[in-house]
């Protein structure tokens, strides 16, 4: 095999597929500890960011599209903090499955309803990435 060969195949290991493990399990209570204490981390980052826009009082356009994002992503973090406490107390029999495959859900007071809520967080997240995507294109045309 040919250096120029081999230099081709260490280019394409990089693009062979992997698993993409989007959704991670947090093993032990320690794990969900810690998830949570990044939440909290990242609510006041971005809740101390919109309290700074506001102080120094920046209304330009971009800066406005720019709080809408924080404002969704603040809300976001704390639907995700509740419906990931949730998560432990709502009892196994609430999720319906087909073998080993969730299906449904079974919503039978207000604490299931406020956990089904919070898994509807891409609600908060699409508009919050439009919004910085937004801010991103004006700050580029007036910086």
């Amino acid at each position: 095999m040919t250096l120029r060969a081999i230099r081709f195949l260490l280019f394409l290991v990089p693009a062979l597929p992997t698993p993409a493990l989007a959704v991670q399990v947090h093993g032990g209570s320690e794990g969900l500890v810690s998830h949570q204490i990044g939440h909290l981390l990242f609510l006041a980052g971005m809740g101390y960011l919109l309290w700074r826009i506001r102080r120094r009082n920046l209304q330009a356009p971009a800066w406005r599209s720019f709080r809408h994002f924080l404002c969704c992503i603040v809300l976001w973090n704390i639907i995700t903090i509740t419906g990931h406490w949730l998560d432990g107390m709502i009892p196994p029999d609430h999720f319906i499955k087909s073998g080993t495959i969730t299906t449904s859900y079974q919503v039978n007071g207000p604490l299931d309803l406020v956990f089904y809520a919070s898994r509807l967080d891409h609600f908060l997240l699409v508009p919050a990435f439009l919004f910085l995507l937004l801010a991103l294109q004006r700050w580029s045309r007036h910086p």
